[in-house]
């Protein structure tokens, strides 16, 4: 009898071991999940945005930078940087859309073809369209006058999806094959409610302060938090891979594009024009709304982009023929103290005069046709705005606070999403 209750304790001690252990275990694991995801911390809202969006980009089967663009010289003083299919609803065959440039005096004249997988090969009708800058001809310091393209390939017959589309110069006989992004006639299952093509072409001549490691780290966890989905970079060059690896940390998902403009970047309106150009047709099934936007431009929605959001309610009951939304934009004058730019209130009023700030809607931009084919619908300051942040303001005494001019509840939001920011930079 004795044996047996001495027995009976071994295997008693034996299971208190066992679950000390698994106890141990699950209670190491449950620290872990509350350290990431921090719910009775002082970050909560902001880690649960980064959890969410991290789990949402791994999920969404969706690539912006496939195939990469690169300018690619296609005839004499003529450049193609990306080119995308789009099949026909109701019939064979479809348009290839690429996006050119070229010196005003070089002669646009090719013959286009279609090619699938290296096989058959589609012969097709060029075309193309001459988009006139918003700034008109702007000659460059060597004297260089560039314009913009689209150039039409139409094809009559087709064999799936197409890989590459190939120019030939009529001059040379030279042929230039261009990869195809592939534009699907269907939504993907999961589209998501606004990107952002984020433009660092002209990121070295940006003021120091907006190169900053915390500040490029700041721009993209702004926007995180007030719900952009994905971002597009142009010009890849100027992330390194440590700040790419912070925000792929950080739950961010960034898709970088090179942008190797083969002329003179003088002309800047002119170089927005074509990233736009680009991230619309980028964009086309993919998002319902798009913007481009410098790394010193904030948008602030008067909550999170989602569907409660007032600006989203308002913007998905338009008419299918509004291709753009005029946002109030401003230009604050930062200090140098305050390391959250919200913090920063004063806006340069002479400023007022810059270009307009516009969320775009990719699915009924017209893609291969005139780009001034365009409807604008202009939103109220109460609901989204855009701030663009500068060093050094023209005017000293004509500055506003404009705090002072937006509702508590917006205002409330703007501060927490601040908060947050500073909880994650700079804790």
């Amino acid at each position: 009898m004795r044996k047996y209750q001495q027995l009976a304790l071994v295997l008693i001690s034996i299971s208190c071991i066992a679950i000390l252990l698994v106890y141990k275990s699950e209670n190491n694991r449950l620290k872990y999940v509350l350290e990431v995801v921090n719910i009775f911390g002082r970050s909560d809202t902001a880690s649960l945005i980064r959890v969410d969006n991290s789990s949402r980009y791994r999920a969404v089967p969706y690539d912006f930078d496939s195939p990469l663009p690169v300018w690619q010289r296609v005839g004499s003083d003529v450049y193609v940087y990306s080119a995308y299919w789009q099949k026909n609803d109701l019939e064979a065959g479809g348009t290839v859309v690429s996006l050119a440039v070229g010196l005003e005096h070089a002669v646009v004249n090719f013959k286009c073809q279609v090619q699938h997988g290296g096989k058959d090969v589609v012969p097709g009708k060029f075309y193309f369209i001459r988009l006139d800058s918003p700034t008109g001809s702007v000659a460059t310091p060597n004297g260089e006058v560039s314009v913009i393209y689209k150039f039409l390939c139409k094809v009559k017959r087709d064999f799936g999806h197409p890989t590459e589309v190939v120019f030939t110069d009529s001059v040379h006989a030279i042929k230039r094959y261009i990869p195809l992004r592939v534009i699907e006639s269907k939504s993907i299952p999961q589209k998501m409610t606004m990107t952002a093509c984020v433009d660092l072409n002209n990121y070295l001549e940006l003021d120091e302060e907006f190169r900053k490691p915390s500040a490029v780290l700041q721009y993209f966890l702004h926007h995180q938090i007030v719900g952009v989905d994905d971002f597009i970079v142009y010009n890849s060059n100027a992330l390194d891979s440590l700040t790419t690896t912070t925000l792929y940390n950080h739950g961010i998902k960034i898709n970088l594009l090179p942008y190797n403009f083969p002329f003179d970047l003088t002309n800047k309106q002119q170089n927005r024009q074509m990233i736009e150009l680009d991230c619309l047709m980028r964009n086309f099934n993919a998002a319902r709304y798009t913007f481009v936007g410098a790394i010193n431009e904030y948008i602030y929605p008067n909550s999170r982009l989602r569907s409660s959001n007032q600006f989203l309610k308002y913007a998905n009951k338009a008419s299918s023929d509004v291709t753009q939304f005029s946002i109030t934009s401003r230009t604050i004058c930062i200090d140098d103290r305050k390391k959250i730019f919200s913090d920063n209130l004063l806006y340069d009023v002479e400023s007022r005069g810059e270009k307009p700030f516009y969320i775009y809607r990719p699915q009924d931009y017209n893609r291969s046709g005139s780009q001034e084919i365009v409807k604008s619908l202009s939103i109220d300051g109460n609901t989204l705005f855009m701030h663009r942040y500068v060093e050094k303001c023209a005017s000293k005494s004509d500055l506003y606070d404009w705090s002072t001019i937006l509702n508590s509840d917006f205002l409330q939001y703007v501060n927490e999403v601040g908060k947050e920011l500073n909880k994650l930079i700079f804790r």
